[in-house]
């Protein structure tokens, strides 16, 4: 086995990369490396930087790379603080020469790819963040992306006391394939845990919904990973997976809110499930990443778990508890001992009440109501756009559904509302598929008032379900309502931005509420999704157009 160069000794070393997540120990000095301080010095800076702390490391670094030019491991060092400057050609550029082609830290691979992956990007920014965005299509994901960050940065600034000075960069992939190219999860662990974001090397890298069926909670995820970011800084990452995620998930919301709206209907059966098979994950479990749980539905356990206990902690401490305990984390005490601390109690004490409280709070509206999964478009399994209706209870219910279906396609819309209504008399308005068509096809057959009537149903049940505030939006616009039509279509812009007919109602609502400038950028964002100039439900496939359907339940 051909022996790895200085420079790979070194980094292994120095950054805590080992395929379990644990420190490799230190070799011995490599021959002329320089003196023994300046080496220790510099696996200092770099474990700190691998902690994300650039700036309390750029001087050190740079300093030390100018003072011994020909020096590979200060070299690398260097191109590893250029990767979490993102300043990606220089990165991959001192890697390269550095390592002599070798990359047993990973960090030549990330450069590189962020490299191609970048150089076509646009760029937009505000105050305090860079926006980098594939041009095209997702540049309507921009303005929403910043005014969400922007709130979100003021939150926690009151919350927690702390918040970048510098523009945090925040960069939007195309896929989960790029999301891979520019992390250490592989494109497995990524669909397999469902993850969708990530805050690393000192910036966000966020998927676009577009490449998901039916979008995702997209502004809440960037805003809790912007969490995330700030956690590090503040903690200089000393918290541990639990309590991040914990804190992260609670506060995802709080740009738009008092936070804490992270728990729901099937998040309640999944903890109660595992309670009575005594199979939670336990923090241990959690760690390094949740990213790194083998399926969607023990992350959604994880987090389920962990944004309970901040509840608890937050019914026992306020709001401000989170700011404490946080505090105590940076100046040194272990999460456990911080939590009891600021709680005034003992670790055990509150895990016992952290269990009793799983057990025993009262269950969101929705009972055991069905994983919202992320479906990627390029995975062959997700099972297309009209899987949904697999969330049918019974076979009876989905017979009327699809003779529903079948009336749509002949567009015999009277006939089509029968079928569907005998569907949801047997199942509510809680699937969300069949409230959507039902609606369309009441609203076909002049049955209006009960499809706004199912909408609203459905909707207290799937507030995320972007079809039905569309369709709700509609009908709201057709009585001049327009101030309750752009509240759901906000909602539904949060979940699927791609959908243009949600910016041509968002046009049409600004113009009657007296926003010229609002207006004519969601008529710019509807033409850009269409291809040519929109209207009022003029999106061919969007969520909410009657179009033809693709298959059957």
């Amino acid at each position: 086995m051909r022996r790895l160069p200085a420079i790979a000794a070194a980094l292994l070393a120095a950054l805590p990369l080992a395929a379990d997540g644990q420190a490799l120990p230190a070799p011995a000095a490599p021959p002329g490396a320089g003196p023994a301080e300046s080496r220790l010095d510099l696996r200092r800076a770099l474990s700190r930087l691998l902690d994300e702390d650039v700036a309390g490391t750029r001087a050190a670094i740079e300093a030390e790379a100018a003072a011994t030019p020909g020096e590979p491991n200060a070299q690398a060092a260097l191109g590893i603080l250029r990767l979490f400057q993102q300043r990606y050609d220089e990165a991959a550029t001192l890697l390269e020469q550095a390592g002599q082609g070798e990359d047993p830290a990973g960090f030549l691979r990330i450069a590189r790819n962020a490299r191609a992956i970048m150089k076509d990007h646009a760029q937009a920014q505000s105050e305090h963040f860079v926006v980098s965005y594939p041009k095209g299509k997702d540049e309507v994901l921009v303005p929403y992306l910043l005014d969400t960050l922007e709130k979100q940065r003021a939150a926690l600034l009151a919350d927690l006391g702390s918040a970048p000075a510098e523009q945090v960069r925040v960069e939007i992939l195309e896929s989960p394939v790029e999301l891979a190219k520019l992390s250490s999860l592989t494109e497995g662990e990524i669909r397999a845990s469902g993850t969708i974001a990530l805050c690393k090397y000192n910036k966000l890298m966020v998927v676009s919904p577009k490449a998901l069926v039916t979008g995702y909670d997209w502004l809440d995820t960037a805003a809790h990973e912007f969490t995330h970011f700030v956690m590090t800084e503040k903690t200089g990452n000393a918290a541990p997976i639990w309590l991040q995620e914990g804190i992260a998930k609670w506060l995802e919301s709080r740009w738009r809110g008092p936070g804490g709206d992270g728990f729901g209907p099937y998040s309640a059966a999944l903890v109660r499930r595992a309670l009575d098979a005594d199979k939670l994950v336990t923090f241990e479990q959690m760690h390094p990443s949740m990213a790194k749980l083998p399926t969607q539905e023990l992350a959604a356990l994880a987090y389920a778990e962990v944004v309970l206990a901040v509840e608890l902690m937050v019914q026992r401490g306020g709001p401000a508890i989170l700011g404490q305990v946080l505090s105590r984390v940076s100046g040194g005490r272990p999460a456990d001992a911080a939590v009891a601390e600021a709680l005034r109690t003992t670790w055990p004490a509150f895990l016992a009440d952290w269990k009793r409280h799983m057990a025993t709070r009262p269950l969101p509206r929705g009972g055991e109501h069905a994983l919202g999964r992320l479906r990627f478009k390029d995975d062959p399994k997700q099972g297309g756009p009209w899987a949904e209706w697999a969330e049918l209870p019974d076979q009876a219910s989905r017979n009327h559904a699809r003779l529903g279906q079948l009336m749509r396609e002949r567009s015999r819309w009277a006939a089509a509302r029968l079928e569907y209504k005998k569907a949801i008399d047997r199942a509510g308005p809680r699937v969300p598929i069949l409230a959507t068509q039902f609606a369309v096809a009441a609203v076909m057959s002049g049955k209006k008032d009960e499809a706004e009537k199912v909408l609203r149903e459905s909707i207290e049940w799937n507030p995320d379900y972007a079809a039905l505030r569309v369709q709700m939006a509609r009908l709201l616009i057709e009585r001049k309502d327009h101030a309750a039509a752009r509240e759901h279509l906000v909602a539904a812009n949060r979940q699927d931005p791609f959908d243009p007919e949600i910016h041509a109602g968002l046009a049409i609502a600004a113009e009657a509420l007296g926003d010229p400038g609002g207006a004519s950028r969601e008529r710019r964002f509807a033409e850009i999704l269409q291809g040519r100039p929109g209207g009022p439900g003029a999106a061919p496939g969007g969520h909410g157009s009657p179009a033809p359907a693709q298959g059957h339940p």
